[in-house]
């Protein structure tokens, strides 16, 4: 599947990302994705037959924290904290909107 970035509009319909097609959606280099890696910050998919994989519905959390992280000089230890806490919150609010959603069908 080929994939190509405008901005920050992914114009895929694929659910997953490699690692070089996350990093580069977000704006980081392999080295600075990786030590996020190491952080324990972003979740990692195993798809059956595939390399590690990352969901797409994690880059706008993660394009926001690289944004600020840069806005305000941060390294990557905070910027991690950051993004893990940013994550946390989309997490929750797809979770919100799901519920609400199947309160309303009742």
């Amino acid at each position: 599947m080929q994939t190509s970035y405008s901005g920050h509009v992914l114009l895929s319909t694929a659910d997953h990302l490699s690692q070089s097609e996350f990093a580069g959606m977000c704006g980081l280099s392999e080295a600075e994705f990786q030590e996020l890696l190491e952080y324990g910050v972003l979740p990692a998919d195993q798809l059956e037959g595939a390399p590690i994989c990352f969901s797409r519905v994690y880059i706008e959390p993660v394009q926001t924290a690289c944004r600020k992280a840069k806005d305000f000089d941060l390294d990557v230890c905070a910027a991690a904290i950051f993004m893990e806490y940013l994550i946390e919150i989309h997490q929750l609010r797809r979770e919100l909107a799901s519920l609400q959603a199947l309160l309303a069908t009742q």
